[in-house]
């Protein structure tokens, strides 16, 4: 959506809360031939979230071949009571917690005649630095897809700067980052900005139709753990691919956080000649940045 839309749009926007539902344990049913198991892709066990802000949970379900998932449900209790997160192969819930201290949470999936084992449990720190889980990296954040959100291709011509905040759980060097390219197959050009917008890092790729495009940077950026930077890219013809209502909540995928602050998501963008530092946003837009981290 072009500047102009998006002002247009968001003046006349309505603010919807959604709902969340609290459903009683169902017995589970024998069955030979369901097997119904959910799996949490995130927050990643041992992440540190902040109070009062929501918490992106996602996840999918599978049932083998025989397939009929009809719901996935999610714990915060260790089962007391179970909330409704989705009702198919993907699913996503937030979850705003309001208490300091660790945070557990469990997923099941189930069918029409059986519910399924909850997941192991996740547990996270509310409120401080988590421990992050050992980890081998370079890693890539790579969101995962959430139920009925498409990536579309933007069809604005305006020059953009497209952005993702991240916050490293752990000391590192940010030396790629893949895009998801949208319409544009014209140059590009990455950057790495600390929280409050000093640049760190910049490299130029020439033009390419590839549908992912990495961007090396000759001069990696040095991350510190817990700091805020934004990682960005700039098309001087807009072109770009998005997702809008993505960060609804917290993405905490290990080695990275992408941050929501209570007002805005991760995704940010920033519209001028020549591109900079992006602090807008726009419905919570995920405009599919991936960061390597190598520590």
């Amino acid at each position: 959506m072009s500047r102009s839309g998006k002002v247009s749009a968001a003046l006349a926007g309505v603010l919807l809360s959604g709902l969340a539902w609290t459903v009683a344990p169902v017995a589970p049913v024998a069955s030979a031939a369901d097997n119904p198991r959910a799996v949490i892709t995130s927050p990643s066990t041992g992440a540190g979230v902040d109070t009062g802000v929501p918490l992106l949970i996602t996840g999918i379900a599978f049932n083998g071949e025989a397939g009929g998932i009809i719901a996935v449900e999610v714990t915060f209790d260790g089962g007391t009571s179970w909330q409704l997160a989705g009702d198919a192969e993907t699913w996503a819930i937030t979850h705003t917690p309001d208490t300091a201290g660790p945070l557990t949470i469990q997923a099941r999936a189930s069918t029409a005649s059986v519910v399924g084992v909850p997941t192991p449990v996740v547990t996270l720190v509310v409120g401080a630095a988590g421990s992050p889980p050992s980890l081998s990296c370079p890693c890539t954040l790579w969101p995962p897809t959430l139920p009925d959100r498409p990536v579309i291709q933007d069809p604005d011509q305006e020059p953009v700067e497209l952005g993702l905040r991240i916050r490293p759980d752990r000391d590192g060097t940010l030396a790629s980052l893949t895009v998801r390219r949208g319409t544009w197959t014209g140059p590009l050009i990455g950057r790495v900005w600390s929280g409050a917008g000093t640049l760190l890092a910049e490299q130029q790729v020439p033009a390419g139709t590839a549908a992912y495009r990495v961007i090396t940077f000759a001069t990696p950026a040095v991350l510190t753990a817990g700091s805020e930077y934004v990682v960005s890219y700039y098309t001087p013809a807009g072109g770009y691919a998005a997702t809008e209502d993505y960060f609804s909540g917290t993405l905490a995928m290990a080695p990275f956080v992408a941050p929501h602050d209570g007002v805005r998501g991760a995704g940010v963008y920033h519209y001028g000649v020549g591109g900079g530092f992006p602090a807008d946003s726009w419905r919570d837009s995920n405009y599919w940045l991936m960061p390597t981290l190598t520590t």
